[in-house]
């Protein structure tokens, strides 16, 4: 009986997709990436948290009804996310391989 190739190619994709990619950019090393990455992450929260006071788990969205937020937790976390991507390729990085 022959062996499917699928056999032997889908656990080095499974492996690959684990792997998340980073941020890289022509001649800076990793820590500063990290160090960059962190800057980002902290100005988009900082935004965030300017934007809108967190809500808990009941968002007023009708402003007929008193101070709203606009963002749904999740959708907090994706702008922010967002953010953050904008803001590292604002200062010349893309999102690559991880390094092995």
């Amino acid at each position: 009986m022959p062996q499917s190739p699928a056999r032997f190619f889908l656990p080095a994709l499974l492996v690959a997709a684990c792997a998340a990619p980073d941020w890289q950019r022509p001649g800076a090393s990793a820590d500063e990436a990290r160090e960059d990455f962190a800057a980002c992450r902290a100005a988009a929260h900082e935004r965030m948290a300017r934007a809108a006071p967190a809500a808990g788990p009941q968002v007023q969205l009708d402003p007929r009804f008193g101070a709203t937020d606009p963002y749904r937790p999740a959708e907090r976390r994706l702008e922010e996310e967002r953010q953050v991507d904008a803001c590292m390729r604002a200062k010349g990085y893309t999102l690559g391989p991880a390094p092995r």
